[in-house]
């Protein structure tokens, strides 16, 4: 059973991580957009950056849903499932929303969109499709589905008759029906998880500083599930946020209320208690800090290729206010390292709404702008550096100790493993003499099938950013001779029926090449 879930946790940790990928390159291109979209610029590169990241924002940023699930369906199911894997992917997602919608219309249950559209009602817009509003959770939970699905059922057997609807043509059919009764039981469930988020909004807002660092603790606690919305909006625009009178009219909700204020800056003798939720260091200065945490305890010769992945992301926080291409980095990866994230991310809105900084940001382009729209005495603004220094180094610390004490695999960390044990040199390697049309495979791809136990050891093979993968049928017929001292390789990592193979750059290329062997193996042994 402990086998069982260990090897789980592994493969969903390595297929989360695909997708991700994807977000720090759109993280590249929404910073430079952020950039273009600022008040110093030229009209033109003004309307670029506003139309392209409007796109990016959208098109990627904002379906992630989606994009979970297809990514996570493909990386779990096997080789040779992949391309069906996929596509079932996106028909189980699109299928789910259709029922979810029809279910919500047949039992008249459609909410109505108020000011601010469906935020609040606990349903939301995903392809133009109302439906129950899940977020990325949706995403997770339909490609693990759908992977675990076609891995199982992948290989039914039909009459030949029926031949065309067997193999993942029947998983299809099963998935569908357990789709649309997810779809409908969902309806159902989700109210009350949504229920309770709007309970907590009400005791969060109530509590007074001890409410910032709940609101911002449960903030990014419930990323994943897609409902730290249900925090924000109600704060941002109604009176749970706070009522204020301005200019003789009444205005509810803290980003309400700092518009008006930004509005009258003229006639403001002091600055709104609620503007302090607007006041987030969480995209500015905590990626900074998980940023050198996660590079620090990186090996040696990672570091370049992990700074390289950072440093897009943190430029994506700071400039476009946009933290999921790294936070996604730990945040399946490890669930204590999530918790302290959340923690410190509400410690840094506590210690702002201390210290009194009353201005809006989120990011930090927008934390210089708005700097300059009242004066220090009212938004404390010369406190701002004194403040990002602090919860930078508390989220560097936070992190680095976390993951140093738990020895926690994050980026481009590759713990030496103490599990194997030390072959004699003098013993003879039996490796198998290359059969006809192998000698086009390279000797390393050839020795790492061999010292895996065989082709028909090999259960499944995937790769992270560094190492391959590999699940094996029988421990006993892994040969760690042979991998240790016939393959290229940093290192080996032997957990029994699970083994490590650390390769560094080019570890796809290897997996890819693997994987051509294999199927070259398969073709001559029919």
């Amino acid at each position: 059973m402990k086998e069982r879930l260990m090897k789980s946790a592994s493969t969903f940790s390595k297929a989360i991580i695909q997708p991700v990928m994807f977000m720090a390159v759109t993280g590249i291109i929404l910073s430079v957009c952020a950039i273009f979209k600022l008040e110093m610029m030229p009209a033109a590169l003004k309307e670029v950056g506003n139309f392209v990241f409007n796109i990016m924002s959208g098109g990627m940023i904002g379906q992630l849903s989606a994009i979970f699930c297809v990514g996570i369906a493909a990386a779990l199911a096997k080789p040779k499932y992949k391309t069906d894997a996929a596509i079932l992917g996106i028909i189980t997602y699109l299928v789910f929303l259709y029922a979810n919608n029809a279910w919500l219309t047949v039992t008249d249950r459609l909410a109505e969109a108020g000011k601010q559209g469906l935020y609040g009602t606990g349903q939301g817009t995903v392809f133009g499709i109302q439906v129950t509003d899940m977020g990325v959770f949706l995403g997770i939970l339909l490609g693990v589905f759908v992977g675990v699905m076609v891995n199982k059922f992948g290989e039914i057997k039909l009459h030949k008759y029926l031949a065309p609807y067997s193999g993942t043509k029947s998983a299809y059919i099963l998935i569908v029906f357990a789709t649309i009764l997810f779809a409908i039981g969902i309806t159902y469930l989700w109210p009350a998880v949504n229920a309770a988020v709007e309970a907590v909004v009400k005791a969060t807002t109530t509590a007074g500083s001890v409410g910032f660092f709940f609101y911002g603790f449960l903030n990014r606690l419930l990323l994943p599930l897609g409902l730290h919305h249900f925090l924000w909006m109600p704060i941002f625009y109604t009176p749970l946020g706070g009522t204020a009178e301005i200019a003789g009219q009444a205005y509810n909700g803290a980003f309400n209320i700092w518009l008006a204020e930004l509005g009258n800056a003229g006639s403001i003798s002091s600055m709104h208690p609620s503007i302090g939720y607007l006041a987030n260091f969480g995209s500015i200065s905590l990626p900074i800090g998980i940023a050198f945490a996660l590079w620090k305890t990186a090996r040696l010769e990672n570091r370049k290729k992990v700074a390289a992945i950072l440093i897009p992301t943190v430029t994506t926080a700071f400039l476009a206010g946009v933290t999921e291409p790294l936070e996604f980095l730990f945040l399946f990866l490890s669930p204590v390292l999530w918790t302290a994230h959340a923690v410190v991310y509400g410690l840094s809105m506590l210690l702002t709404n201390l210290v009194g900084i009353n201005i809006q940001f989120d990011t930090g382009i927008n934390m210089i702008i708005n700097s300059f729209a009242f004066p220090s005495r009212l938004g404390h603004q010369y406190l701002i550096p004194v403040v990002f220094l602090i919860t930078a180094v508390l989220e560097y610390f936070v992190f680095k100790t976390l993951i140093v004490k738990l020895n926690i695999p994050t980026l481009g960390r590759e713990p030496k493993d103490t599990s194997i044990e030390t072959v004699s040199l003098d013993e003879t390697i039996d490796v198998k003499t290359p059969a006809e049309g192998e000698t086009a495979f390279e000797p390393q791809i050839q020795n790492i099938v061999a010292g895996l136990g065989g082709a028909d050891n090999i259960e499944s093979i995937i790769n992270c950013y560094t190492r391959l993968r590999v699940d094996v049928k029988d421990a006993d017929k892994v040969n760690l001779q042979i991998l240790k001292e016939k393959v290229q390789a940093s290192g080996i990592v032997d957990k029994g029926k699970h083994i490590q193979i650390i390769i560094g750059v080019g570890v796809e290329e290897e997996r890819e090449k693997v994987e051509a062997y294999l199927a070259h193996l398969q073709t001559i042994n029919v």
